[in-house]
This record gives C-alpha cells, sequence and structure tokens, in this order.
C-alpha cells in the first residue's frame, strides 16, 4: 500500500514587489480622486448650510408676517432681512445671530474686514440697527429698487421672486439664493458665466437692480 506524506503548508510573510507596486498604485488613484473632489465636497457642504440658514430666516420673516397682517418688511435689503431681528420676534442669541452668516462668509470674517476688536459680540453687532452697511451680515435681501411692480411682483408670484442671496460670489461652484416660496435654489457659476459672458472670478457678482443676473436683480446687499 502507497502511503502519501501529508501536505504541508508553506508560510508566507510580507508582500512580493509586485503586489506592494499594486497596492502603491491603487492608493495613489484613491488619494488623486479625493484631492479632486475634496473642494467640491467642502464647497457642496457651505452651500447645504447656507442653504439651511436662508430657510431659518424665511421662518423669521413669516413670523414677523403673521404679526404685521401678512405683509413683509418695508425695509429693503440687509434691513428687511433683519426685521424680525429689530422687533424681537427672534431670539437674541449667538446662535439665532450666526444664521445670518454664511459658512463661506463668516461673522469673524466681516468683522475682520471691517476692523472691528476680536472679542466683538455678534448678537450685540446685530442690535446696532444705525450701525447697518453695505455687506454687513452674509446675505442680500429684498429690495424693490423704487419699482413698485417688483413689490406686486412679490405678492403674486413668490416662487419667482427672489428675497435672499449670498452678498456676493462666495463659493467655488454656484451662488445660493431664496425665492418668497421659502424654496431654496442654486445658480452655478458656469451658467453665469455662460449666460452672461462675465468672468466670475475677474467680475463679482453684486446682488441688485441691474445686476447681470437676473435671479438676484430683486436683493440688494445694502
Amino acid at each position: 500500500m502507497k502511503v502519501f506524506a501529508p501536505l504541508r503548508r508553506v508560510a508566507r510573510f510580507g508582500f512580493t514587489l509586485l503586489e506592494m507596486m499594486v497596492v502603491i498604485m491603487i492608493i495613489g488613484i484613491l488619494s488623486t480622486a479625493l484631492i479632486v473632489q475634496l473642494p467640491e465636497m467642502i464647497d457642496n457642504s457651505k452651500l447645504t448650510a447656507s442653504e439651511a440658514n436662508m430657510r431659518n430666516i424665511f421662518l423669521s420673516l413669516q413670523t414677523y408676517q403673521q404679526n404685521h397682517n401678512g405683509n413683509w418688511p418695508r425695509s429693503n435689503g440687509i434691513r428687511f432681512l433683519l426685521s424680525p431681528w429689530k422687533e424681537k420676534m427672534i431670539e437674541h442669541t449667538e446662535a439665532k445671530a450666526n444664521m445670518f452668516f454664511s459658512p463661506a462668509e463668516s461673522f469673524g470674517d466681516i468683522a475682520a474686514f471691517q476692523g472691528l476688536p476680536e472679542d466683538m459680540d455678534v448678537v450685540e453687532y446685530l442690535s446696532d440697527w444705525d450701525a447697518i452697511g453695505p455687506n454687513y451680515i452674509s446675505y442680500a435681501g429684498f429690495t424693490t429698487g423704487g419699482d413698485r411692480d417688483v413689490l406686486k411682483q412679490l405678492k403674486r408670484n413668490p416662487g419667482l421672486t427672489t428675497i435672499i442671496s449670498d452678498a456676493h460670489f462666495m463659493h467655488r461652484f454656484a451662488m445660493v439664493y431664496l425665492t418668497a416660496d421659502g424654496v431654496p435654489h442654486r445658480k452655478l457659476i458656469a451658467d453665469i458665466e455662460e449666460e452672461t459672458g462675465i468672468d466670475v472670478e475677474l467680475d463679482d457678482v453684486i446682488p441688485g437692480p441691474g445686476c447681470e443676473v437676473e435671479e438676484f436683480r430683486t436683493v440688494i446687499c445694502e
């Protein structure tokens, strides 16, 4: 009878050079893909947070309407957005105050640009109604621009009338705006450049009457 010796397992330790090269190549491909997508991922998160801010501001404006027979604030621009804050229809807390500042342009960024003290309190800052000026917060607010038809349009076609937008170009891929029906929208920078023929990196998009972008003509950051 023939007896077969049991098979012995040969232990392997480590990787071959070829296996290591394959692993390194895969890591390189994944790293490259992540590096390419990372800026877009970061910007997308900021856009999402900015949309959330606009929804919260819109809710405060609805509260204002409920207390003013269904009427929108009479003030234009930034004061339009801050009217509920002025009348204390919003809690005067840091958390509530920060909804007026985009993650792409925080209160700290604006305070530093204006040369304000580092210990400036955001609640105190927003409570100084007389100090409000251009780019006081991160967002532009509704304005009639002196045109009564714009106010009529606000009431008749809220879904077609922008009442909040980024104060200016702050994101890499899009600008955010919100219409009077409470719906946030994104306007891609590529679409802005194609429609207007301007180079956003060279020519800042400033909301206001006469803006190159139609969606931003009913808001102003002053």
